[in-house]
């Protein structure tokens, strides 16, 4: 009897076959391998679940349990959006953002919309917008990219848009973030000037 589970941080076809390779590791036979989720042709009781669950942490992923519908399917709505995040963020405009969701999991985005919010308590949305913020902060942080082009490289139409989100998410402006929080040292840094 088959087996399906569903793993979360699966993003991209990189994350497909990473943890194909891993469930072959494991001596399983993977019958389907989607961002998400996963059959096996092995039953249930058969798997080592705990060896499952260590080898897809050590690359990153996590196993989850059983899961409602609706739960699933917000989990497959977080995938997706985390994807389209790292390949196609101009996708995470507002007009183009519905039309990919509904098309990649084969719902009306109204529903995935109710679903999502009856489940997580915020809208699809702000869902959206704080992972945007979140990818702004990771970029800052860590890079010396101008903000203006983290703005680009987020899918935003212009760097004011970003300003705004990030700073009602925040409190504070991208650029500000950026020098309370960058692990790059500027050059005033570098030099020791006050």
């Amino acid at each position: 009897m088959a087996s399906t589970l569903y793993i979360r941080h699966m993003v991209c076809v990189k994350c497909i076959l990473v943890v194909r390779e891993q469930l072959v590791e494991l001596g399983l036979v993977p019958l389907r391998v989607e961002l998400g989720e996963v059959e096996l042709r092995d039953d249930a009781a058969t798997i080592d679940w705990l060896r499952l669950r260590q080898c897809l942490k050590a690359e990153g992923f996590e196993l989850l349990e059983r899961l409602s519908p609706q739960q699933r399917l917000v989990a497959q709505i977080k995938e997706v959006i985390a994807q389209l995040l790292t390949t196609e963020p101009a996708a995470l405009r507002s007009g183009h953002f519905s039309r990919q969701l509904s098309q990649r999991l084969q719902r009306r985005f109204a529903y995935l919309s109710d679903v999502f919010s009856a489940t997580e308590g915020l809208s699809l949305e702000q869902y959206v917008i704080r992972q945007r913020v979140e990818a702004a902060q990771r970029l800052l942080r860590e890079g010396t990219l101008p903000v203006g082009r983290v703005a680009r490289e987020l899918g935003y139409c212009n760097l004011g848009h970003l300003s705004r989100q990030f700073q009602r998410e925040t409190g504070t402006s991208p650029s500000q973030y950026r020098r309370e929080h960058s692990l790059v040292p500027t050059l005033s840094q570098v030099s020791g000037e006050p």
